[in-house]
């Protein structure tokens, strides 16, 4: 069967696992039998439907804003003259990913900012834009510019938080403070153990090369997230699944019904292997602004290895570890966490 999991910077990698999976020197035949079957899955996944929209799927608060010509979905609530802080979200997340978060933060006077990063939830999904960290640094910084705000504190977890470190380095002006919830930063190999990290089992699949506008890439795709796939793979990420609200689940996956959705994705794995996508990390050592990291003790997807790693980078930084916690703290540990969040972002 398929499996997924994230890598790296958010790298999405598969795996081809069963009793029989091929090593990567597969024979001829062995690629002939993995096409075909790849072949009859697409005519049995039904393309998404094409007549849905983003708006149809926002918010009853959710709005639209084009920065620098990309259609960027986000949520702004809370008091307009509380201290901004913006959240961004992990791989294949959005929004929806800090409904437990929200509440804790507006009771404190903040205004939260939460937007979908391309090419997750509601926002834009076009193959043709970039998706490494610094361009969505770029635009977290044109979003700002779109609201008018100069300052902010941040918060990211996961992949989010890649992308506000390369924020970090290239506008450290506008950083008042910094969350890391599991960030995906600078992971290694020696990080998952003896057993070694998640890697790519797709015979030939380069993600270098991989051309997002493909029908036949995007039919993969398709089938791959297909059935129980997304809320799957959630549930993979965290120590108990029944911290995670089914309820929610549905609006967690809402990007997937807006057309275009395989492309963009493709489009993000192309990109997260590109090499504008790297990021010095021995630069983090610079960085003044206060740093809170934020680590499930369990957490599988990006282990507490790498936390403790960037404890030694950043010069002004906390540290909180959850026992007994996966990836996914904001949702496992939601007291736990607001309190935390919130007495760091108070904190003089």
């Amino acid at each position: 069967m398929f499996s997924a999991c994230l890598r790296g910077g958010g790298m999405l990698t598969i795996r081809l696992s069963g009793t029989n999976a091929p090593e990567p020197d597969v024979t001829l035949m062995t690629r002939l039998r993995l096409l075909l079957v790849l072949i009859i899955a697409l005519w049995l996944v039904p393309a998404a439907a094409q007549d849905t929209t983003p708006a149809d799927l926002a918010d009853a608060d959710g709005q639209f804003a084009d920065v620098n010509g990309i259609s960027v979905y986000y949520v702004d609530r809370g008091p307009r003259e509380g201290a901004p802080v913006f959240l961004l979200h992990g791989f294949l997340g959005s929004v929806i990913d800090w409904t437990n978060t929200y509440p804790a933060l507006i009771e404190a006077g903040y205004r939260v900012i939460a937007f979908d990063r391309p090419p997750f939830g509601l926002s834009d999904k076009r193959t043709d834009l970039s998706y490494t960290a610094k361009a969505m640094a770029d635009l977290t910084a044109g979003l700002m510019d779109e609201l008018g705000i100069e300052q902010a504190s941040f918060v990211g977890h996961s992949q989010g938080g890649t992308v506000l470190a390369a924020f970090v380095l290239r506008y450290p002006e506008r950083v008042l403070k910094l969350g890391l919830i599991s960030a995906a930063i600078d992971i290694q190999d020696a990080d998952y153990g003896s057993g070694g990290g998640p890697a790519m089992g797709i015979p030939g699949f380069d993600p270098a090369t991989i051309d997002p506008n493909s029908p036949f890439a995007q039919g993969i795709v398709r089938t791959i997230f297909s059935g129980s796939f997304g809320s799957d793979m959630l549930n993979s990420a965290v120590n108990d699944p029944d911290a995670i609200d089914p309820d929610l689940m549905a609006k967690r996956v809402r990007g997937f019904q807006v057309p275009g959705w395989e492309g963009g994705l493709l489009a993000f794995v192309r990109d997260s292997v590109s090499p504008d996508n790297q990021l010095d990390v021995e630069r983090l050592g610079a960085v003044d602004a206060p740093v809170l990291l934020l680590w499930g003790e369990d957490d599988r997807l990006v282990p507490i290895t790498v936390g403790e790693r960037l404890r030694g980078l950043f010069p002004n930084n906390q540290w909180v570890a959850y026992p007994d916690v996966g990836h996914i703290p904001m949702d496992e540990a939601t007291e736990r966490f607001n309190a935390d969040l919130v007495e760091f972002l108070g904190s003089g």
